[in-house]
């Protein structure tokens, strides 16, 4: 009879099992192959859980991240900076740097830290802050022509293109205006300029206008006082006193130095002269109306930029074949002497 089992009348699994049983036991694999696949599965289970490991740990840096940045936002918000504070609207241009001595200094109030130095040309806006040390001067150039100086140890706020505010020091103007507009704010009281040249100074707890042409209107409140050209008032709180000054000396001279290089190359004689007299306070004369006429004709060559005031008056007159003599604050304007003559 043979091993092999019909299939007829059996059950399909009573089929299987008696393939299996006449198949007999599976021959066992050879001792290396078995070393290898168990090795194979071995390196794979490792790779798999390392993947695994290195997934966890930056899941886990990605959520400490966030949570970091979280608490910096919120650390900012208890701050009270929500938004970051939006940059100033900077005001407008309101002067020009025209002369410097020393190191002067502008600042803006709303930049904490802020105090750059000055340069020449530099361009100072609407509520910034100028100030000079004892080694500083600057002269400020405003649209309609104004000049504005600033003396050693001062402190002004310009308010606009027509004002300033003046905390300490002095400052001289010079409207170059037949009707100014200008104004000098202090705690005190406020020069109002009529198209003149005038120094406004703080001196301990008053304040001292010296006018060297036209007038000035002082106003503090309901009291007001004029100032006239050679006339110095010294205003306090207590009130006003005046006396009559000269417009030319050695207090005047700091507001000589701030004088921008006059382009003398192709200038009038007669011009130089107009402009010198002003910046120092001098009056000019000379020695007959013919003489008047011909300076006005006498063209300069060359530039003066450097010399002194005196030193420069003496190149131009030299050159132009005249002779000048200054006493007083008057500048005589004479004929060379005709040595053929004596």
């Amino acid at each position: 009879m043979s091993d092999v089992p019909s299939s007829i009348g059996a059950s399909e699994e009573d089929q299987a099992v008696q393939l299996l049983r006449a198949a007999g036991p599976r021959r066992l694999a050879a001792a290396a192959r078995a070393a290898r696949v168990r090795e194979a599965v071995h390196d794979r289970w490792q790779a798999r859980s390392r993947w695994r490991v290195l997934r966890r740990r930056a899941l886990t840096a990605t959520a400490l991240l966030t949570a970091a940045a979280a608490l910096v936002v919120i650390a900012g918000r208890m701050k009270g900076g929500e938004r970051s504070p939006a940059p100033r609207e900077a005001g407008a241009i309101v002067a020009t740097v025209e002369r410097i001595d020393g190191q002067p200094r502008v600042a803006d109030p709303t930049v904490s830290g802020d105090r750059r130095p000055m340069a020449v040309n530099d361009r100072v806006r609407s509520g910034e802050w100028v100030a000079t040390d004892g080694t500083a001067r600057v002269g400020l150039r405003f649209p309609d022509g104004t000049s504005a100086r600033l003396d050693r140890g001062s402190r002004a706020r310009l308010r606009s293109a027509s004002a300033l505010e003046l905390t300490a020091g002095a400052v001289y103007v010079d409207s170059e205006r037949s009707s100014g507009q200008f104004e000098v704010q202090t705690s005190l009281a406020t020069a109002h300029d009529i198209g003149t040249q005038f120094e406004v100074r703080l001196i301990d707890s008053g304040l001292r206008l010296r006018v060297r042409t036209g007038s000035v209107e002082l106003r503090s409140g309901t009291r007001s006082v004029s100032g006239h050209a050679g006339t110095e008032v010294m205003f306090t709180a207590a009130g006003a006193v005046s006396r009559p000054i000269a417009p030319f000396g050695p207090e005047w001279d700091w507001t000589a130095s701030l004088v921008p290089p006059l382009a003398t190359e192709g200038m009038a004689l007669s011009t130089f002269l107009e402009r010198t007299a002003r910046e120092h306070g001098w009056t000019v004369t000379f020695q007959d109306p013919a003489l008047a006429a011909e300076v006005s004709r006498i063209v300069l060559h060359g530039s003066y930029e450097g010399l002194p005031a005196a030193d420069a008056l003496d190149v131009a007159m030299t050159t132009s074949g005249l002779r000048h003599r200054l006493e007083r604050g008057e500048l005589s304007v004479l004929r060379r002497v005709d040595m053929r003559k004596r």
